[in-house]
């Protein structure tokens, strides 16, 4: 057993093992059984069964921490890091995800998260990355050093049928849809690189994640499985394809990636595409008796089937957003130069030679510009406590918003009206802060 620290009243934190599957699927089923009406999760524990089983290309059973209590041997709390590479506008960084958050009711408060996110930050760090992130609640993670950053796109939904267009009269699909096959995954991986330039933040995949989450993530308890679905025309031209649930749940089938070849046009093939997704899903297991009358749509706001065919999606709710930690700012910018450098060079700052110091107001971080290229970036700390007083430095961000426009979540003008101790020292500072972080769209599907 690999006992990492002794805890108060008989509580131990460990790597979790194969062996304690079952428990681990007991602890989480219950930690996150509704509030209310105390219904179990029970797709979370067949996402943890898939988890462990040795399949998954960058996930192993010990990455899974785990808090024990001596006195009876029950699991109490549990938490893991699934690893993965994101990249920023085209730029890659090694990310870890902390997932399946969950305590036991009678053992919450008691600092056992916390316990856990300090030693995964520190396999985060081993491990070479750059930064974390997560989705969940509103402000919890904040306390553990995250900050909502990244664009978590508003889902759209079709209604069934009143939003699917009906094959005309007299005439034919000229397409169908299959579930991929092994000799399809290279296909994929192209098309998914293809919706991948649409995002500004996307999260890499090789063929051996597609082959995982196609044909060996089989736990009928996943509530994250999907199929990758290949569109092809009826002559077996191969045309696009789509991400999408096994199952339908509160009366919805949600997809999550949907893209096709250029050749063919959007208008052409979405309304097949409509027609195909309303009729697989009437025939998959429907998980809470609510049969189907809505087709779910988690794709990124400038999705080309959102902006050429509005009328057959609607709201469903309001965006929402990913929480992200970065560590090392300076060495995170310093990583990501190459981008900076190319606004730079593309704007009106071209040739830029001069110091920008961010005041985070406890800490803060100075780049160094000559002749547009990124010489440094270092940790800095204000030494006055006035905008416009010397070292109060040219733009202040406080606690962790700067992330914000890092990751071109919210802009500039954005946060300084959120925020009024957001703060530029002249309009000039304004100008080049809204070149080198420009708010931008970012949708992707991470390694789950």
């Amino acid at each position: 057993m690999d006992i990492l620290k002794n805890l108060p009243d008989g509580l131990i934190l460990r790597r979790a093992t194969m062996a304690d599957t079952d428990a681990l699927v007991d602890l989480q089923i219950n930690a996150f059984a509704h509030p209310d009406t105390g219904e179990l999760d029970i797709y979370i524990g067949g996402w943890t069964r898939d988890l462990v089983s040795g399949k998954h290309p960058t996930f192993m059973p010990d990455d899974f921490l785990v808090v024990q209590d001596t006195k009876t041997d029950a699991l109490v709390s549990c938490m893991c890091l699934i690893s993965q590479t994101w990249t920023l506008d085209g730029i890659p960084f090694r990310v870890g995800r902390p997932e399946i958050v969950g305590t036991l009711k009678e053992y919450r408060r008691r600092g056992l998260v916390r316990e856990q996110f300090r030693v995964l930050h520190e396999w985060s760090h081993e491990r070479g990355e750059m930064a974390q992130g997560i989705t969940g609640i509103p402000k919890y993670y904040r306390q553990f050093g995250y900050e909502f950053a990244i664009e978590l796109v508003a889902p759209r939904q079709t209604f069934v049928p009143q939003q699917i267009p009906q094959l005309k009269d007299g005439t034919q699909e000229k397409f169908r849809m299959r579930h991929a096959e092994k000799n399809d995954l290279s296909f994929i991986a192209e098309m998914y690189k293809q919706s991948c330039a649409r995002s500004y933040i996307a999260c890499v995949r090789d063929e051996k994640m597609f082959e995982y989450e196609n044909f060996l993530e089989n736990n009928p308890l996943n509530g994250n499985a999907s199929w990758w679905d290949v569109i092809e025309t009826i002559a077996g031209e191969r045309v696009g394809i789509l991400s999408h649930r096994r199952y339908v749940y509160q009366g919805r089938h949600t997809s999550y990636c949907y893209e096709i070849v250029p050749q063919f046009a959007w208008d052409e093939v979405t309304p097949f595409v409509l027609r195909e997704l309303a009729g697989q899903a009437k025939t998959l297991e429907i998980e809470d008796g609510k049969p189907l009358t809505k087709l779910g749509w988690f794709l990124a706001s400038n999705h080309p089937f959102y902006e050429i065919m509005p009328e057959h999606s609607a709201p469903l709710f309001g965006p929402y957003a990913w929480y992200v930690r970065v560590p090392d700012l300076p060495a995170f910018l310093r990583h990501i130069a190459p981008v900076l450098e190319k606004r730079v060079a593309e704007s009106n700052f071209r040739g830029l030679t001069d110091t920008l110091r961010l005041n985070f107001y406890q800490e803060g971080v100075e780049m160094n510009f000559e002749n547009g290229q990124l010489k440094s970036a270092r940790a800095w700390r204000a030494t006055a406590g006035d905008i416009g007083q010397s070292g109060f430095g040219n733009a202040a961000f406080p606690d962790l918003t700067f992330l914000k426009i890092l990751f071109g979540y919210r802009s500039r003008a954005e946060l300084q009206n959120m925020y009024s101790d957001c703060l530029t020292d002249n309009d000039t500072t304004g100008a080049l802060l809204d070149v080198l972080f420009p708010k931008q769209v970012s949708h992707f599907i991470p390694i789950h």
